[in-house]
C-alpha cells in the first residue's frame, strides 16, 4: 500500500450552498424552458427538491415554490391548463423571435465561432430538434456539462481551475450578454406566474453563478500553500 499526495480545491464557505445546489438549477431551468408542462410534469415540480434548492438561492425560485408546492390535485389541473396554454403561444412567439444568443446579444459570435468552443474543450451535441449552437438549451446544457466535469475533476487542481475559468468566460461572453435581454421582453410578454418566475430565475441565477464562480477562483488562487490531504492507493 502507498501513499500519495494530492491536490484538492477548498471550497469557501459562501460557496458551499451554491456549489451543492447549481448542478440542479441548471438542470431545472432546462426542464421549465425546454418541456412542455404537462400534467405529470407540473405534479413532478409541484413536490421537486430541486425547487427547494433554487429558493435557498433565488427569489424567483422562491417564487416558483410558492407558486407550485403544495398544491392539491384540482390545483394542479388548473395550472396545467393555464401554463399550457401560455407555454403554447410563448411558443408561437419564439418561432418568431427564437430564443438564441444572435437574436438579442450585440456582441454574438458566429454558429462557426461556437461550435468550435464547444469542440475546443470536447463537447458535441445531439440536436434532436435541430436548435443552433446559440440556443438557450444548448447554452445551458453547455454549463451543465462543464458543472458535472469539474465536480469529477475534484482531485486534479489545475483542471478544476481551468474548468472555472471556461465556466467564467461563457457566462460573461456568451449567456449573460443576452440573457437579460431575453428575461426582459419574456417579462413584458407574460402575466404567466410560472414563466415570469422562470425568467427570474434565469436572470438571477446567472449572474449569481458568475460571481461564485469569481469568489471561489480567487480564494483558490490567494492560497499560496496548497491544501493537501494524504490518500491511500
Amino acid at each position: 500500500m502507498a501513499i500519495s499526495s494530492v491536490q484538492t480545491l477548498e471550497v469557501p464557505d459562501v460557496c458551499h450552498r451554491w456549489l451543492e445546489n447549481r448542478g440542479a438549477i441548471y438542470q431545472l431551468l432546462t426542464e421549465f424552458l425546454g418541456n412542455w408542462p404537462t400534467l405529470s410534469l407540473v405534479a413532478h415540480w409541484s413536490r421537486s427538491s430541486e425547487i427547494a434548492k433554487a429558493a435557498e438561492l433565488t427569489r424567483g425560485g422562491r417564487e416558483l415554490m410558492q407558486y407550485l408546492s403544495g398544491r392539491s390535485p384540482e390545483e394542479l389541473v388548473r395550472i396545467c391548463e393555464q401554463e399550457s396554454a401560455e407555454y403554447r403561444r410563448l411558443l408561437l412567439f419564439s418561432k418568431q423571435r427564437p430564443l438564441a444568443e444572435s437574436r438579442y446579444s450585440p456582441y454574438s459570435p458566429s454558429s462557426q465561432d461556437l461550435s468550435d468552443f464547444y469542440a475546443s474543450v470536447g463537447v458535441a451535441f445531439k440536436k434532436v430538434n435541430g436548435e443552433p449552437d446559440d440556443h438557450l438549451a444548448i447554452e445551458l446544457e453547455f454549463m451543465t456539462i462543464l458543472h458535472d466535469r469539474m465536480l469529477n475533476s475534484v482531485y486534479s487542481e489545475d483542471s478544476m481551475l481551468e474548468l472555472m475559468e471556461i465556466q467564467e468566460r461563457f457566462l460573461d461572453e456568451h449567456l449573460l450578454t443576452w440573457i437579460p435581454a431575453l428575461c426582459r421582453e419574456l417579462n413584458a410578454s407574460t402575466i404567466s406566474p410560472l414563466y415570469s418566475a422562470v425568467s427570474c430565475l434565469l436572470a438571477e441565477f446567472l449572474e449569481y453563478d458568475l460571481a461564485m464562480l469569481r469568489t471561489w477562483r480567487k480564494s483558490c488562487q490567494s492560497i499560496v500553500e496548497p491544501v493537501r490531504e494524504v490518500v491511500l492507493v
